[in-house]
Order: structure tokens, then C-alpha cells, then sequence
């Protein structure tokens, strides 16, 4: 069946007019809705208008106040016109506030009811908080205001009794009529014994800096009719005299009239904190191990301190000198030990005024506020020899120091620095050899005049290591570097206890770990010093064996440099024929026997082989003169 363009013009004609009266029927009916919504709303807040005792407001979705009623105004002793616009931060305390946003968000997430209690101008109110469908669609949060009832007051009170801060109800008069546990403990008074008593008895406020007097809280709080908070610098002295850091509240108690009735206080002990807080500010701005100032608060003080009226402005650049090698010999204890010999020295030198930082590592800085250049020169040469007395185990104090001293505004005090430094460097550089070579027979001097029998097994070491090596058929500067490590193989043990370094080495016990680290304490320390450099891996390998079970590396065979293989056997010979505490020397026929028996295993072939050779050469020689 065909359609006509007739019938096709008139089905789309009717289409035309049902869309145009669906479009009118939807527009009106949204406009009746609207006019319903702005009815509510003006209802809602003719509603607010005329309640006169109830404070009510209401907040957008943003909770900035858009309304309040004479009521709330009077409540907050706030005019409409200050309220409208802000939030609840802009007009309330911190912590109130706080509250409030806390319960105004809850009626935003939830769409319900929310109620509260508050305790604003020693009253407790209860609060109570709704949705409201706003004219842009959004929800905004309506709240009215109640007083609580008597019961409820007292379950109020009931509850701040016996929570974990100190809490304190004193009358008008200012005579004390409560106090929970927590107040009981601080103040040292029972509440039986503080019941009666005027609270300047019971709650005794200091100064902590002993600075002024402490302005009383509670006083002020009467006298204004306002919450009060105790500055962060006052105590609480107890009864039995011990000292508490406060955080303090003090709220004013009024009755149903206005008039004042009392006051709580609400304290809590934040001693803890605060020497939390005073530990974090002093660690930013010292150095923890000597407690002088650090480079930070040092670049600041330089900053500071950089002005016209400071001139002249000097400063002393120092580097401690022997730091690695202490480290390195007797352990991080006794470098730690060196930085604060330095550091006590800076202290009892300098002035009060004066500057001193640990600049660095091993690097100290000085900075010297109206100071001539050879005022600061006394002062560095003062540091440096007061230094030059102190030892730390056997490393000679010594401190290497640089002055430059800025005399005109123009100077760059960056550069004046830079200058410290340059001479500090110039003067460790020149005096660099001569220290180490001190440095060196100091320890040395330690070890041999501690350990005289330490001395003799060195020398005795050194001759029959330089016999084998020449059994062996070395050249002469191998047999000379042989002799030198041998009689420095057992530098290491000055960094041992003193009665662990005088027991027998190959006896395994408790001390046995430590005594196995001689070797490597004596390869650091000739490998500091550039005249001993190329002995330190001899000495390392002394105690390691042929079949691998030496220590301290557990090399095997020919992996051991040979030298040390030379030493391993000199050293042990030299130990079985000498007498010791612990035991008589055996004969030393009867000692190569003991290291022939030991062939393969802890000892090298070859150099056994060599030592028979030595000792049988000896023999023959002994009887030929003896005949």
C-alpha cells in the first residue's frame, strides 16, 4: 500500500505538535518545581527568622555561612553581616573549628541528622546538624543550637573527669572542687587534700627560662569571661618539686544567667614533646658527635655575621690529621674519640662568642667575630699546641690550621674562606712527610716499648727470614724487603688489648677472632705510610698456609706471595725455640722436625727446605768452633 505526500505531510505535522506540547508541559513543570524548591527554601528560612531563642544558620557546600538568625548572632557575639561568607575557622578556635567542620562533613556524606555536643563559653550545648537541598542543586548543612540539661551537663563532666589529660574545676572564688587522676598525679595533691584550697596552692606555675613572671590563666579567664591558653614556656611544679611542660586550656563557667560560675582546666604533660622538639633543634644546627655547631648553622651565623660593625672578620679552617689512620688501626671508636680531643680543645681555647663547627669529616671551622689577623694566628697557634700534648692510643694529635681574616666591607667573605682553606692545605701539605714518618714510629715506639719481647721476636724473625731468602737464592733487594717485613709482621697487634697480645697467637679461643686481625691491621697501617707501602701484602699473608686454611684470606699454595711464605716459616721457628710464659723453647733441631711434620700443609716446601739448610749450616759452624 502506497502513502500519499499528503498523508506523510499530516503524520508529521502531528509529531510537530505533540513534541511542542511535551516541550511546554516539561518547561512548566519544571518551573513548578522550582517555585515549589524556592517556597521550601523561604519557608525554611522564614522558619530560621522566626525562631528567637533557638540559634539556627545554615551553611553551602563550601560550609561558608549564607545564613544565621538574631539568635546565632547573638550566640557567637557575632553580627550577620561578619558571619555571612566565612567558615568556621575565620570565627571559632582552632580546635573547635575543627570539631565543627568534622560533623558539618559527616551531614554532607551521609544526608542525616548529625549531633554533637560543644562546650562554648563554659557551657555545654548540644548541637544538632541536617542536609538542606540548596537552590543550585548542591546540599548545604542547617544547625541549630540547645543548651544541654543538668544531667547531661554532669555526664559531660562526668566524661572530662576521666580522660587521660589533667582536668581541674575550681568555684568563682577560685577555691579548687575537683581534680581527675591525671591532675592528681601532676600536681602531686590529692583531690581530698586540694578540695577547698585556692588553686595557686595546688596548681604552681614557673617560668621555664626564668625570664619573667607567669601571667595566671585562670585569673584572666574570670576577668575576661574567655577561654584562655597557657604559653608554651611555663611549668608545672609538683608538690614533691618535679617539673611539667603544659599545653593548658582554661574555660570560664557561667550559669544559665551569664554570670561566672567556676572554671575548668584542662592541662596535659608535653614534656616529652617538647624535649623532642628542643632535641630535633639543637641536632639541625650541631653536629651530634662533638656538640659544636654544624656547617649549616655555621653558613648562616657566616651570613649573619658578615656585617661592617664585625670587622675584622677572621676565621681559622682546620683538618685533623691521622683521622683515616686511627680509623683505620684502632676503629671508628677511637677517630671518634680524636674529633672530640679536637673539639674540647677548640672549646677551651676560643672565646664564647666564637664560632666553632665541624665543618666537615675531619675539618673544623672557626669563625671570629672583631678579630685581628694575628689575634686569630694566637688563637690557631694556641689550638696547635694545646693539640700536639693529647694522644689518642699512639697516634700523635696534630691538627693542621689555616687564618684569613676579612678587613674591608667590599671583601668577599667566601673568598676570605677559600684563603682559610688554601693556607690550612699549604701548611698540611709542607709539614705531610715529616708527620706520617712520626706517625709511624710512634706506633712502632707504642708496640716495642709495650711489648719488649714483641721487639725481640721481630729482630730474631728478621735475621733467620733473611738466611732463608738467601738459601733460597733471592736477590738482594727481595732478601733486604724480606728482612723489613719480618721484623714489621706483627705492627697490627698494637691495636689489640694488651693481655690478648701478649698470649700465644696459634692458640684458638674467645680472643682467637680478634687476635686472627692483627694481619690485616698491619697491612692498613703500612699501606698508610709511603715508605712501607710495598710491605703491607707481605705482612697481610704471614699467617695464611700452603694447604689453605690460614687466615685472614685463606690463600692456597702459591697464592700466598712468597715473601710472606718465607715469614710464616721464620716467625714460627723463632717462636717454638724462644721460652715463653706460657712454655720453655724446645730445641731447634727438634722445632725443624715440628715444621717438617707441618710440610704441605701449613708450610711451603721449599722454604722448610731452605731453613734445614740454614740450621744445619749453623750446627756445623757451632761445632766446628766449639771443637
Amino acid at each position: 500500500m502506497k502513502v500519499s505526500p499528503v498523508n506523510i505531510a499530516i503524520i508529521v505535522l502531528v509529531l510537530f505538535l505533540l513534541g511542542l506540547i511535551m516541550f511546554f508541559t516539561i518547561k512548566k513543570g519544571r518551573k513548578i518545581k522550582k517555585e515549589r524548591e524556592i517556597r521550601r527554601f523561604n519557608e525554611l528560612v522564614q522558619t530560621f527568622i522566626e525562631s528567637e531563642e533557638i540559634p539556627v544558620s545554615l551553611k553551602d557546600e563550601e560550609l561558608h555561612y549564607i545564613f544565621v538568625n538574631l539568635a546565632m548572632e547573638e550566640f557567637y557575639g557575632i553580627s550577620s553581616e561578619e558571619l555571612i561568607g566565612r567558615d568556621d575557622f575565620e570565627i571559632l578556635e582552632e580546635k573547635l573549628a575543627m570539631k565543627e567542620r568534622k560533623t558539618d562533613k559527616k551531614v554532607l556524606e551521609t544526608k542525616t541528622f548529625v549531633t554533637d555536643e560543644m562546650l562554648w563559653r563554659g557551657k555545654i550545648f548540644k548541637t544538632t546538624k541536617f542536609p538542606v537541598d540548596l537552590l543550585n542543586g548542591k546540599f548545604g548543612v542547617g544547625a541549630y543550637i540547645r543548651s544541654v540539661s543538668e544531667k547531661n551537663r554532669e555526664k559531660y563532666l562526668k566524661t572530662l573527669m576521666s580522660i587521660g589529660d589533667g582536668v581541674m574545676i575550681v568555684d568563682p572564688m577560685g577555691r579548687v572542687e575537683m581534680l581527675n587522676n591525671t591532675a592528681e598525679k601532676m600536681t602531686g595533691w590529692t583531690v581530698l587534700e586540694a578540695m577547698g584550697r585556692h588553686y595557686s596552692q595546688v596548681f604552681v606555675l614557673e617560668d621555664d627560662k626564668e625570664s619573667g613572671i607567669v601571667p595566671d590563666p585562670i585569673e584572666e579567664a574570670f576577668k575576661d569571661n574567655t577561654m584562655k591558653e597557657l604559653e608554651s614556656h611555663v611549668v608545672l611544679v609538683s608538690r614533691d618539686e618535679k617539673r611539667y611542660h603544659l599545653e593548658e586550656s582554661v574555660a570560664p563557667i557561667s550559669d544559665d544567667e551569664g554570670n561566672i560560675d567556676g572554671a575548668i582546666i584542662i592541662f596535659r604533660d608535653v614534656t616529652e614533646k617538647k624535649e623532642r622538639r628542643a632535641a630535633i633543634e639543637y641536632n639541625s644546627f650541631h653536629d651530634t658527635l662533638t656538640g659544636l655547631y654544624n656547617r649549616r648553622f655555621f653558613e648562616e651565623e657566616l651570613i649573619r655575621l658578615d656585617t661592617e660593625r664585625n670587622l675584622p672578620l677572621s676565621v681559622i679552617i682546620g683538618d685533623v690529621d691521622g683521622l683515616k689512620l686511627t680509623n683505620d688501626i684502632f676503629g671508628h671508636e677511637a677517630g671518634d674519640e680524636l674529633i672530640k680531643k679536637v673539639s674540647e680543645i677548640f672549646k677551651k681555647v676560643c672565646r664564647a662568642d666564637d664560632i666553632i663547627a665541624r665543618w666537615g669529616g675531619d675539618e673544623f671551622a672557626i669563625l671570629l667575630p672583631q678579630t685581628e689577623k694575628k689575634d686569630a694566628q694566637q688563637i690557631s697557634d694556641r689550638i696547635k699546641n694545646n693539640f700536639s700534648k693529647e694522644k689518642i692510643k699512639s697516634i700523635q694529635g696534630n691538627v693542621s690550621l689555616g687564618v684569613a681574616t676579612k678587613y674591608a666591607v667590599e671583601e668577599d667573605i667566601e673568598t676570605i674562606i677559600s684563603s682559610a682553606e688554601n693556607n690550612m692545605y699549604m701548611k698540611k701539605t709542607l709539614d705531610k712527610g715529616k708527620k706520617k714518618e712520626d706517625a709511624f714510629n710512634i706506633i712502632l715506639d707504642k708496640l716495642y716499648g709495650e711489648f719488649p719481647a714483641e721487639a725481640e721476636h721481630s729482630r730474631k724473625t728478621s735475621e733467620i727470614c733473611k738466611k732463608i731468602a738467601r738459601k733460597m737464592n733471592l736477590p738482594e733487594a727481595e732478601i733486604n724487603k724480606v728482612s723489613k717485613a719480618a721484623y714489621l709482621h706483627d705492627i697490627g697487634k698494637v691495636a689489640l688489648d694488651k693481655e690478648v697480645a701478649s698470649k700465644n697467637e696459634y692458640t684458638v679461643d674467645e680472643t682467637y677472632k680478634e687476635m686472627k686481625m692483627h694481619p690485616v691491621v698491619g697491612y692498613r697501617i703500612l699501606n698508610a705510610f709511603d715508605h712501607t707501602v710495598d710491605l703491607a701484602n707481605i705482612v697481610l699473608g704471614h699467617h695464611e698456609r700452603w694447604d689453605g686454611t690460614g687466615y685472614p684470606q685463606g690463600l692456597k699454595g702459591k697464592e700466598t706471595p712468597k715473601l710472606s711464605r718465607i715469614i710464616a716459616v721464620g716467625e714460627r721457628f723463632d717462636d717454638m725455640t724462644t721460652d715463653k710464659d706460657y712454655r720453655k723453647a724446645i730445641d731447634p733441631m727438634a722445632a725443624l722436625e715440628e715444621m717438617k711434620r707441618n710440610v704441605g700443609t701449613h708450610y711451603d716446601p721449599e722454604v722448610v727446605e731452605a731453613l734445614e739448610k740454614v740450621i744445619l749450616e749453623e750446627n756445623r759452624y757451632s761445632n766446628k768452633i766449639s771443637r
